[in-house]
């Protein structure tokens, strides 16, 4: 019988090229599960995706004819879902997980209460559900789990991969190094991080946990291979990132908004590396038993450089861009020290795959190829979650869709997917 990978959150903007990519480097079965609550969540805040995305049924359809193999293959899965995600893992006893099937945007959790009570439930509660199905069937598989730098948010000390040891009334002892989430996003992340790391201790669950930096670009090689097998590119204020939405200001407003000062700094590593980088993990997971942390980030800058290179890169394509500060929405420090070790992935053989202006050429290639679908949704550019105003009852203008407070059932994701 054939081994397994299964990728929960597989038909996310890194799920679905790191599935494709893990099932062209093996012979083994790649599950996809997947809710599809993704495309129904950015659709609730009047967006959509920059590239014209594929239905699920169409994307397998497109990745054997294009590719010829077979293996990769989609379960309809809400990972809420206490027994769907059991009988999951029941059936394929994976010798790895990845979990990267979370509400992943910062702003959306932030746009009134029930954005932050779907976010934290939504993310903690599948978490637990995969870690218990983990002990019961499969205790030595490895769980590759996708955390946030977010969580340490921009401590005045260095960051370190792993524990840090303090010293206080005379004593020494190693600590998780702390937490200091500012969205409820994050807090969701770090709720996780605590989790895993109390399963750990008690089932021995063997995890990688992945604090990952910021996000860019769209394009990995699988990706390429049809249009069909594209990725999501997210440009709007609540699920874009950074990178990537100045790309998209360049070139329908011709300026970059650049929140506050511009000095807030972070760690950032393209599509192509996060990609990379997640599967030297899991060819080279931790012991039996282990808990890793790992720093997975690549180049560190703060949010008005990158701006200025974005202007650079414009100007190849004859576009002159202006820098405008606006009120920033967040709520955070607008400069501070940031330091963060990352020594983890580059011991087992972690290089840059390409250079970033060479990324955001290939952005700017894509935007400019699909720049109708981007003047339709040109208004959603400006943030409109504001974290100061985040107490509300409810955000009218952006409402929560009901289907998704709770489990959606087997049926209807196989509808959403696109095979019914």
């Amino acid at each position: 019988m054939k081994g397994s990978i299964i990728v929960f959150g597989g038909d996310g903007y890194i799920g679905w090229p790191l599935a494709m990519h893990l099932a062209m480097k093996t012979d083994d079965y790649v599950v996809i599960a997947d809710n599809m609550s993704t495309r129904i969540l950015v659709k609730s805040v009047h967006s959509d995706s920059l590239t014209p995305i594929s239905t699920m049924a169409e994307r397998l359809k497109a990745f054997r004819e294009y590719t010829n193999r077979d293996n990769l293959v989609f379960e309809p899965v809400d990972v809420r879902d206490m027994k769907a995600v059991d009988d999951l893992i029941k059936k394929y006893q994976p010798t790895a997980i990845v979990h990267l099937a979370q509400q992943r945007s910062a702003p959306f959790s932030m746009i009134d209460q029930r954005h932050a009570v779907y976010t934290e439930l939504n993310n903690i509660i599948g978490n637990i559900n995969i870690i218990f199905a983990m002990a019961r069937h499969v205790p030595g598989a490895h769980l590759l789990k996708m955390g946030s730098m977010g969580e340490y948010g921009t401590p005045e000390i260095p960051i370190p991969e792993g524990d840090i040891e303090i010293e206080y009334g005379g004593r020494k002892a190693k600590v998780m190094f702390p937490r200091f989430g500012q969205s409820y996003y994050h807090l969701s992340k770090i709720f996780d991080t605590y989790n895993l790391k109390l399963a750990n201790g008690l089932y021995g669950i063997r995890a990688t946990d992945i604090m990952q930096g910021v996000v860019f670009g769209v394009r990995t090689h699988e990706t390429q291979i049809a249009e069909e097998l594209c990725t999501r590119f997210d440009f709007d204020s609540t699920w874009g990132t950074v990178i990537n939405k100045y790309v998209v200001q360049a070139v329908l407003l011709h300026e970059l908004l650049i929140y506050g000062k511009g000095r807030q700094t972070r760690g950032f590593l393209s599509l192509y590396d996060s990609i990379n980088a997640m599967t030297l993990l899991l060819e080279n997971p931790p012991k039996e038993g282990e808990y890793r942390t790992v720093n997975q980030l690549d180049m560190i800058y703060d949010t008005l450089t990158l701006a200025h290179m974005v202007a650079e890169v414009a100007e190849e394509y004859g576009i002159k861009v202006t820098m405008r500060q606006i009120e920033n929405p967040r709520v955070e420090k607008e400069e501070h020290y940031y330091e963060v070790e990352h020594t983890i992935l580059p011991s087992i053989g972690f290089r840059r795959e390409k250079e970033m202006k060479d990324v955001i050429r290939e952005i700017f290639e894509d935007v400019l190829r699909y720049r109708e679908r981007a003047e339709a949704m040109k208004h959603l550019i400006y943030p409109y979650a504001k974290w100061r105003s985040s107490y509300v009852m409810d955000n009218e203008a952006f409402s929560l869709p009901p289907e998704v407070e709770r489990p959606l059932g087997r049926e209807e994701i196989l509808r959403l997917a696109g095979f019914r």
